[in-house]
């Protein structure tokens, strides 16, 4: 939970404001930014995508392999996946991308 209130309230907003407002580091207003040409981010997916990938690469690398899974000598007990979570998870993504693509 600390983690999502940390990446909603801090780290989101001071990126979206870089990439959006008019005056943020990637401004495209006269062509050029800080960091060399403007940014055009068509419909917000660069940045929701840029922040959503990199959060998730931090969160992956701060809470590591699952326990046991590069272990020798229970590797060939180690369960990979669970058909119902998949699914599960497959009917959670189609929903909300149904509901954003109508």
């Amino acid at each position: 939970v600390t983690y999502t209130v940390f990446m909603t309230s801090i780290i989101y907003p001071v990126v979206v404001h870089w990439a959006w407002s008019g005056n943020g580091i990637f401004n495209y207003g006269d062509g050029q930014s800080i960091v060399g040409p403007s940014l055009i981010d068509f419909a917000g997916s660069g940045v929701v995508h840029l922040v959503g990938g990199i959060g998730a690469l931090t969160g992956a690398i701060f809470v590591g392999p699952r326990k046991g899974r590069w272990d020798p000598a229970t590797e060939n007990e180690f369960e990979g996946h669970s058909i119902p979570f998949c699914v599960l998870g497959t009917f959670f993504l189609w929903f909300g991308w149904d509901g954003i693509n109508p």
